[in-house]
């Protein structure tokens, strides 16, 4: 459908299971024109964030925090993300994601706090002390991120 169209009718079909909880719930579906029924499923959003530039998308959060709520809300989102979803951890290595995250953190320097450093140390996989093992889960965001003395001397 064009952006400039204006002609064709579209009708919202309202929500029949809005009772529900989680995600057992949709959105409901949009009938446009004479094309059929559209309709939306829902997703986790580690899923949904790859269909929209994956982890770069929650770099350029992380690039455009201008305070510290916004940086720290930006670097749950990508730790999240990345915890959660596979795919997103080997994109992040695929295209040195944690490189670009230590540059952004040197850029951001002075937002940085002990509790982005804590989701760093998540990202890492360093910050359970439950399990006591000598092993690092992810070695390259250990070396891009915890190994620049640059990074962790902002804090």
């Amino acid at each position: 459908m064009s952006p400039r169209e204006n002609a064709t009718p579209i009708r919202i079909l309202h929500n029949s299971a809005a009772h529900l909880s989680g995600s057992a719930r949709s959105f409901g579906a949009i009938l446009m024109g004479y094309l059929g029924v559209r309709t939306f499923c829902p997703k986790p959003v580690a899923k949904i964030i790859l269909n929209v530039g994956g982890t770069s998308t929650l770099l350029g959060l992380i690039a455009m925090a201008t305070d510290v709520e916004g940086l720290y809300a930006a670097v749950k989102a990508l730790v999240c993300v990345v915890h959660s979803n596979k795919a997103a951890l080997r994109e992040m290595e695929r295209t040195k994601g944690y490189q670009m995250l230590a540059m952004l953190f040197r850029k951001k320097k002075h937002l940085l706090n002990s509790h982005i450093l804590h989701l760093t140390f998540s990202l890492v996989g360093t910050v359970d002390s439950s399990r006591e093992t000598t092993v690092i889960p992810n070695k390259k965001a250990f070396e891009d991120l915890l190994c620049d003395l640059e990074v962790c001397s902002c804090v």
